[in-house]
């Protein structure tokens, strides 16, 4: 069987071709976004809840609410990453407790059981937890930095 995916340019981020963009949240366990987009969303909540899971292995990651900005990019080099931005609308000291491990400075490899063989880096941005999967070949310093920038370049539009 030949499978094609077709990824349809929805813009650029510093220079990387962002290939699809969603904004959805959970509130109460239940998924709401804006765009028609509801399977990439509900895909992108079980990853979301994956990493939480991992990252707050005492926590019940299903009462958890947040919002998240979904992108998927293709970086010039041909690596595609797809990049969670994720707040917490309550959030306070107990969310930085739960990312103890991932520094506010520079980011955490996360090595996280998963079916896809990728791997992924987290880093947090003032109270913004971002979550990065890429190529488990990709430089992660150079993924970091690509994130980071992108990061700042949307959040100051």
């Amino acid at each position: 069987m030949i499978m094609i995916i077709l990824a349809v340019a929805t813009g650029s981020v510093y220079g990387q071709e962002v290939t699809e963009r969603i904004w959805f949240c959970r509130t109460n366990g239940r998924i709401e976004t804006d765009s028609s987009a509801m399977r990439t969303a509900e895909w992108r909540n079980r990853v979301v809840c994956d990493f939480l899971r991992y990252a707050v292995p005492s926590a019940d990651t299903t009462a958890i609410d947040y919002c998240d900005t979904y992108s998927s990019l293709m970086m010039d080099d041909s690596i595609c990453m797809s990049i969670d931005r994720i707040t917490f609308p309550n959030s306070g000291d107990t969310q930085f407790k739960w990312f103890a491990d991932i520094p506010e400075k520079g980011y955490a490899d996360i090595d996280i059981p998963s079916e896809a063989p990728e791997k992924c880096i987290a880093f947090r941005k003032d109270s913004t937890l971002i979550i990065v999967w890429c190529n488990l070949f990709a430089d992660s310093d150079k993924v970091y930095h690509t994130t980071l920038s992108s990061f700042v370049e949307s959040y100051n539009r």
